[in-house]
């Protein structure tokens, strides 16, 4: 069984989305996959061939580096390019099984499905999050009308294709499985499958801090993320709860701004670290899968003050979260709560290691995700 994953371009110019792939991302996901199946990475532009992040993937992870010779745009009019070039690269590679691994929008996944669909094979849908939502969120920013718009019609319609063509649909969690499951005829095709995290190297702080003072953002700087609902929680509280501080840590120009911390992305050595020097976790998103940084802050045993809207499926009862509105003195509120009672901060973070042990380990969620993407039989 041979399986050809269509990802992003590599490129020099930005080589930080490569390392976070390269180096944490593709060995997460893959682990002995290449026990059962032959794997192929498909890009525009492929690493060097000493750049050690591939040359690890080659080496301990069975993986193949091919270029393909398609367009890098998701939009509706590029679809029918996209398909013609994926088929073409699946003529020449002849898998069984297309998928992604990365998170990639809709238009290449429907061009993909349709490709898959052409040559007569199994596409595997790996959801990351709502697209579209996620667009609302970032064309409202910028003051664009998005939904009800043409655009937002074609994708919605690009969308249902993509998971009705899919053999299996991969979500990261229950928000994004009960949305999916209503775009397609058959919804046991649906299944959720996070990446987990490496326990050993996500750990809690040796000495577990008493208070709850620091509160950690760890995510890219984009309207969907809730970050104007986090710097006005933070504005709330910073005459009353001047001990109450928030890091915004991401693709974030270094400042400091009267509560608030900004900085840029820690590398994956660096991230249980970054962890460790915080207390809590706060992500107050518009949209998400089930992002990563969740599962690696618990497992370091911090809470996370989280929405409701995203996370009520997967942590409604979970005694290690505080799920919130889209509301930024409902944010601010919940933060001082867990400044103000010290006793149920600390029986959070133990609510916190234990779920992270229990549900977030990568071995246990790596088999969830071959199943998935191998189907019956694997």
């Amino acid at each position: 069984m041979n399986i050809a994953f269509f990802e992003p371009a590599y490129t020099t110019r930005n080589q930080r989305d490569w390392e976070i792939r390269g180096s944490y991302k593709y060995p997460s996901l893959l682990g002995n996959l290449h026990e059962q199946a032959g794997i192929t990475l498909l890009m525009r532009e492929i690493p060097p061939a000493d750049d050690p992040h591939r040359v690890r993937l080659e080496e301990h992870h069975g993986v193949s580096f091919a270029g393909i010779a398609s367009l890098e745009d998701p939009r509706e009019h590029a679809a029918e390019t996209l398909a013609e070039a994926y088929a073409d690269a699946i003529a020449v590679h002849k898998p069984d099984i297309v998928s992604t691994l990365n998170g990639r929008m809709i238009g290449f996944n429907f061009a993909l499905a349709r490709a898959a669909r052409k040559s007569d094979i199994d596409f595997v849908y790996r959801v990351a999050g709502n697209d579209i939502v996620t667009r609302i969120s970032v064309f409202a920013k910028q003051g664009r009308p998005f939904e009800n718009t043409a655009l937002w019609a074609g994708l919605v319609a690009q969308e249902r294709v993509a998971a009705e063509v899919a053999r299996s649909i991969i979500v990261m969690g229950g928000t994004e499985k009960h949305r999916v499951e209503a775009l397609v005829s058959d919804p046991s095709k649906v299944q959720i499958c996070q990446r987990g995290v490496e326990l050993p190297h996500f750990s809690p702080a040796g000495n577990a801090p008493k208070k709850c003072k620091r509160f950690l953002f760890l995510g890219r700087n984009s309207a969907e993320k809730g970050i104007d609902l986090l710097e006005e929680a933070a504005a709330i509280l910073a005459d009353n709860n001047p001990d109450i501080r928030f890091t915004l840590a991401g693709d974030f120009e270094a400042r400091e701004s009267a509560n608030i911390s900004y900085r840029g992305f820690s590398t994956f050595s660096e991230l249980p670290a970054l962890y460790q020097s915080h207390d809590a976790l706060i992500l107050p998103a518009r949209s998400e899968g089930f992002p990563q940084v969740v599962m690696e802050a618990m497992a370091c045993g911090l809470p996370a003050i989280l929405s409701r809207h995203l996370f009520a499926h997967d942590l409604a009862d979970c005694a290690a979260v505080k799920l919130v509105e889209l509301d930024s003195a409902q944010i601010a509120a919940a933060a001082q709560e867990l400044h103000a009672d010290g006793d149920k901060y600390s029986a959070m973070r133990e609510a916190a290691l234990l779920y992270a042990q229990r549900h977030f380990d990568a071995e246990k969620n790596r088999k969830l995700y071959y199943r998935a993407l191998l189907g019956a039989g694997s």
